[in-house]
């Protein structure tokens, strides 16, 4: 038997992050921070915890660095 996938606990920052790029996917770094309007500990924190969760990908392009979702 599979052992059941617990689902991914997320603050409210994670989530209005996660929000923004369900609707633009892959986005600019600058754009999506700017949108979040969140500090930047709290975006700090929010993006780390995305990423670490492999919710998020960061990659540096010629464009810049683009933030996609997984």
């Amino acid at each position: 038997m599979k052992p059941e996938k617990k689902a991914l606990e997320m603050t409210d920052n994670k989530k209005a992050v996660f929000e923004l790029l369900k609707a633009e996917s892959p986005v600019k770094l600058p754009d999506l921070k700017e949108k979040a309007g969140l500090s930047n500990k709290k975006w700090d924190k929010a993006i780390k915890g995305l990423t670490k969760k492999n919710v998020v990908r960061m990659e540096n392009t010629d464009a810049g660095l683009l933030v996609t979702l997984q």
